[in-house]
């Protein structure tokens, strides 16, 4: 009879752990979806089409870091996020010119200096300024 009661008092106590572990699962999950992560193409910037220039955002929220192309160079810089806020910080750049393209870089370093918030909706990564304007569109590349 002693066994049979401590069997059972380790099989009650085994399942609740298992119980808590499922629901911490679902938690990080749910988190990990609000939080976006890997390449994206920027297809907009201030309403504008800019699709041709090919720039980028790596999200790497293990780092908490946005790198990627900005029209001419290679750029890099910190970001914090919480729920839909998001703010990054001054991006560092490699420091090539591009007369054709300095133009769209220096608007797109300008975007990322005011992101405010972000929505995501995979695969389409939208951000907004203060005055909630749309300021910048990605979409998930593959």
């Amino acid at each position: 009879m002693k066994y049979l009661g401590l069997l059972l008092i380790s099989l009650t106590l085994f399942c609740n752990c298992n119980s808590t572990n499922t629901a911490t699962s679902k938690n990080t999950e749910t988190k990990n979806q609000l939080e976006p992560e890997g390449k994206y193409l920027v297809t907009s910037l201030y309403g504008k089409d800019v699709s041709e220039h090919k720039l980028t955002l790596v999200i790497t929220p293990k780092n908490k870091t946005i790198s990627g192309f900005s029209g001419c160079n290679t750029y890099s810089c910190n970001y914090t996020s919480e729920g839909k806020t998001f703010s990054a910080g001054f991006p560092m750049a490699s420091k090539m010119y591009c007369e054709k393209t300095g133009k769209i870089e220096k608007e797109f370093f300008k975007a990322l200096s005011e992101l405010k918030t972000k929505n995501l909706k995979e695969p389409t990564l939208t951000f907004k300024n203060e005055e909630e304007k749309e300021i910048l569109v990605a979409k998930k590349s593959e």
